[in-house]
């Protein structure tokens, strides 16, 4: 008796947690009321790292000024991605006093 021959296995190529897939919604941690207050719906802000007493934070600028951090479950594998060259931006979702809520995703 033989068995069925088993298929090729299946493409590791593209993973399906891919960096250029990656996209999560968050509210801004801290954010900084001066730069928050001319941040509006629909906005693009940039997503960047800085080291911060020997931690890396991803952040969000607005007009190169930090509008806040992220928070996110997601933010270990978004600064891989982005230690890996993955650059990416936040879309301003919504927007009630100070808080902010973002869509991030590749550039």
């Amino acid at each position: 008796m033989s068995g069925s021959g088993g298929g090729g296995g299946g493409g590791f190529d593209s993973p399906p947690d891919s960096c250029a897939a990656l996209v999560f919604d968050t509210q801004l941690s801290s954010p900084k009321q001066a730069v928050v207050a001319a941040i509006q719906v629909g906005d693009e802000l940039l997503v960047a790292t800085q080291t911060v007493g020997g931690t890396t934070v991803v952040v969000v600028l607005h007009n190169g000024q930090v509008a806040g951090g992220l928070a996110s479950p997601l933010v270990q594998r978004l600064r891989e991605c982005m230690a890996g060259g993955t650059q990416y931006v936040a879309t301003v979702t919504a927007k009630n006093d100070g808080q902010v809520r973002v869509r991030v995703k590749a550039a």
